[in-house]
Formats: structure tokens, C-alpha cells, sequence
């Protein structure tokens, strides 16, 4: 057994060693970080220093690791740890002085969200794809001006700007400036404070009952031109009645009118006496409805089936001029997808019908017109093809078809479109993918559409099945 004394020099020995590798440790980061790297252009001021938006900094270090770059401080030489998203970096001083040039304009100006949801594109125009989507109030980095379409809502160009700009984790987009704050960084100046809740009072009540206040997710399908016509339409809302004392909701598959005796206020929330309902308001343009109890916490969309609460918004556009371009979308991706079936034979024949064949999936048959046909379907799975309604006359499945669903980015590559079938007089649609392979033509079941207006998936229950145009 050790004696107490060898113990206490073991002891001894290993706080020497700890301290010798710690040492090493420190002294190896010090003399990395003294060997110059490169050069940086400062993207975002690092604040309290002199480091502001288009500074040229020695570079030091870069961490992957910690995501992070060392880099010197102009005003008295000294070392700080900085978000790569910070920089930009160059391999050589003049690069760097140059870039910081071109720069110049723009290093002190940011812009900030004056709604929230607002996206981040891949391109200059509404139709892009949406990269990243700002919060009420949060601030981006202008980098330049950009060149984009004219953005119209009602028939009417919207005033305002594009501008490639640069969120806080470094993603790099284009913006349009209508809903969002243009300000420049000043000694002394901070981002403008937008207000994200006002104190409940009667003139609320006024905007409540003003007009309609629309589902949160019309807002996101209009900023990423996903619009669905079934689940974009003038019947869904939170419709405030006072005459009546009455609170209507009508959402996908939730509809409630809420009677109420009075208005009162508790803490943030408008509470409607006699009934579950309260409403809060997130800002000006933006209400949470909640007839819970409960504190809810809700996705982008605002609304989930089978949900409490709902986030209901204030639209800028018109909900009938919205689906009008969208349907005008629709009939052209119905004469596209015609175009497709032609290329199919050595010459287009003219027909206003394409029929297709299958040996396990029947005769389905589209009219330029947009109805369709499917009969012969006894071999499909139950639930793939819509149901045959009772009072049919013979097998065929007849009704309205629909091209130019959205397909989200998961699916996108591997089919050309989509299409919904609306059978008989029922509500419900049967949603499907398509693309022409190998002179045939490929149809998948898809999952249902998103509140984000698109089909994310597949329906995995059903396997894809082939079809050969009849020629005529």
C-alpha cells in the first residue's frame, strides 16, 4: 500500500503535469494565431470595436470547428474571435482592399424586417425559391442593389428595391424592400425598434372588426407562389362580427362561431366573455386566436388540423386576383403537359383528348378542357384512383382535372409536374405526380399538399404505375 507521502507527491506531480499541457496548449494557440492567414473584409461591425462593415482585418485563424475567425483589431492591434459570417476572406491584402472597395457603398446600410415571414430569395423575384425567412423586426446586412422583376399585388407594382443582402448565419439572398426598413448604421444608432405587441386597448377591437383577417400560411403561399386554390380561397378566415357579438373561424377542416357577452383584457390577450375564444395581437398586421386555454406555440403556417389556435394575418393582396393568375398558371401547365404527350409520337396529331393504356391501371384519358376519364381500374389498390360514385352509370371514373401542383424540393427532380382529379361532385381530390420516361408515361400518388401549398412526398402506400399513349 502507498504511504501518505507518496501519495502526496503523486499528487503533486500530476497538477505540474496538468499545468505543463495546458501551457503547451496555450502557448501552440499563441503562435498560431500570430502567423497571418489572410485578410478579411468585415461584413457585420463587431461591436464595441473599431471593426465596423467594410474594414479591411488581419486574419489569424480560422475555426471550423468553432465556426469562427481570429482576427486583429485596427484601433490598438489586439486579437478577438469573430463568426465566419462576419467576413469575407481573401488569401492576400489587396484582394481584400478591393473588395472592401467595391463595398463601401453599402457597408453601412442593413435593413430590417418590417413584417414577420418576409423571405429570402435565390433570385430577384417572387417566384424564386425561398432560402430563408426573417422575423419581425430582424436585420439584414445589405451587400448590394440588385436587378429584379417588378413586384405586383391588385394589378399594381409595389414601390420599392431589391437588394442582395446577408443574414446573421451567413445565408446570402435577395430581399424586396416594400415591407422592410432601410437604415444606415450611425455612431450612437441601433436597428429601429418595430413594435411586436401592442397593450391590448379598444382600438384593437376596431381592427378586429374591421375587416377579415386571413390564415397566417396565405401569406407564406403568396411569398413563395405556392398558392393552392383549395386551400386558398375567400371562405377561410377569422370573420369578427359586433353587431352580433359573434367570432366566425373557418380553417381546413375546423369551423366554429364563438358567441360572445363582452370584450375584457387579460394581460396580451383580448378575452371574448361567454366563450373559449381570446385573441392576441402579435403586431399591427399579425393575431393569434386561441380558444385552448392554453399558451400555444405554432408552426410558421399557424395552423394545424386538429389544432386550438390559429395565427390569423392582415393581406396586402387580393385573394380573387391571387387565384386568377394562379389558375391562368394552371391552364397553362395543362397545355405543357399536352405538349409532353405529343412528343410521344413522330408528329402531334392535332387531338384535343390523350388517351392512355395500361394493363394494370386501366384507360385514363384528359381533355384539353380539363375534365378526364379513368375506367378499367379494378386492379389498382383500393384509394389510389378516386372512388366510383354510386349513382355512376358504367365503370368510368369522370370529373375535373387539374395540373400545376407545387412540388417541393425533395421530389421536384424526379417528376415533371403534378395534377389533382376532382371525381363527380365530391369535395375530396386524389393529388398525383407525372413525368414522361422512355416514351411512357409515369404516375405516382401523392401525399397531401402542405399548408405551404406543396406536395413534400409520396404517398407510400401505392407503387408508381406506366402508362402507353394510344395513338389515334
Amino acid at each position: 500500500m502507498d504511504s501518505p507521502v507518496r501519495k502526496g507527491k503523486w499528487a503533486a506531480a500530476k497538477v505540474f503535469l496538468v499545468a505543463g499541457l495546458i501551457a503547451i496548449l496555450f502557448s501552440t494557440l499563441l503562435l498560431s494565431c500570430a502567423r497571418l492567414e489572410g485578410w478579411g473584409v468585415v461584413i457585420w461591425s463587431v461591436k464595441g470595436t473599431a471593426a465596423k462593415a467594410g474594414t479591411v482585418v488581419p486574419v489569424y485563424l480560422k475555426s471550423n470547428i468553432s465556426k469562427s475567425y481570429v482576427i486583429g483589431l485596427p484601433e490598438d492591434k489586439t486579437k478577438t474571435e469573430v463568426p465566419l459570417p462576419s467576413l469575407e476572406f481573401f488569401s492576400s491584402k489587396g484582394a481584400a482592399e478591393k473588395r472592401a472597395q467595391q463595398f463601401a457603398p453599402y457597408a453601412a446600410l442593413y435593413l430590417s424586417a418590417g413584417r414577420d415571414g418576409l423571405p429570402v430569395r435565390d433570385k430577384a423575384s417572387v417566384s424564386a425559391r425561398r432560402v430563408y425567412r426573417l422575423r419581425l423586426g430582424e436585420s439584414v446586412k445589405v451587400l448590394n442593389a440588385a436587378e429584379g422583376e417588378a413586384v405586383f399585388t391588385g394589378g399594381k407594382a409595389l414601390p420599392g428595391e431589391w437588394y442582395f443582402v446577408q443574414a446573421t448565419d451567413g445565408t446570402r439572398g435577395y430581399v424586396f424592400s416594400n415591407t422592410m426598413v432601410l437604415y444606415e448604421e450611425k455612431e450612437g444608432t441601433t436597428a429601429p425598434v418595430i413594435a411586436s405587441a401592442p397593450a391590448p386597448s379598444a382600438s384593437l377591437l376596431d381592427i378586429i372588426y374591421a375587416r377579415p383577417w386571413r390564415p397566417a400560411y396565405y401569406q407564406i403561399m403568396i411569398d413563395d407562389g405556392t398558392i393552392d386554390p383549395d386551400l386558398f380561397i375567400l371562405q377561410y378566415g377569422l370573420f369578427a362580427d359586433a353587431k352580433n357579438s359573434q367570432v366566425r373561424i373557418e380553417l381546413p377542416g375546423y369551423s366554429n362561431a364563438f358567441n360572445f357577452s363582452s370584450v375584457s383584457q387579460s394581460g396580451d390577450w383580448l378575452v371574448f366573455e361567454k366563450s373559449k375564444l381570446r385573441i392576441r395581437f402579435e403586431n399591427e398586421s399579425s393575431i393569434v386566436a386561441d380558444w385552448s386555454g392554453t399558451d400555444p406555440v405554432l408552426s410558421d403556417e399557424g395552423w394545424a388540423q386538429g389544432g386550438q389556435a390559429a395565427r390569423f394575418v392582415q393581406l396586402d393582396a387580393s385573394i380573387p386576383v391571387m387565384l386568377s393568375g394562379e389558375n391562368s398558371r394552371r391552364d397553362s401547365e395543362l397545355k405543357a403537359f399536352f405538349q409532353r404527350s405529343s412528343q410521344l409520337q413522330s408528329q402531334s396529331n392535332g387531338e384535343s383528348v390523350v388517351t392512355f393504356l395500361s394493363d394494370s391501371a386501366g384507360i385514363l384519358s384528359i381533355d384539353l378542357k380539363g375534365s378526364f376519364e379513368w375506367s378499367h381500374t379494378e386492379q389498382l389498390s383500393a384509394g389510389f384512383a378516386p372512388e366510383l360514385p354510386a349513382n355512376a352509370q358504367g365503370d368510368a371514373i369522370t370529373g375535373k382535372i387539374r395540373f400545376g401542383l407545387h412540388l417541393g424540393t425533395g421530389i421536384s427532380s424526379a417528376w415533371m409536374g403534378g395534377f389533382s382529379l376532382l371525381a363527380g361532385d365530391k369535395a375530396d381530390r386524389k393529388d398525383f405526380v407525372y413525368r414522361f420516361e422512355n416514351g411512357q408515361l409515369v404516375i405516382a400518388k401523392a401525399s397531401a399538399v402542405t399548408l405551404r401549398g406543396t406536395v413534400e412526398s409520396l404517398d407510400a402506400r401505392f407503387s408508381p404505375v406506366t402508362y402507353y399513349l394510344v395513338v389515334k
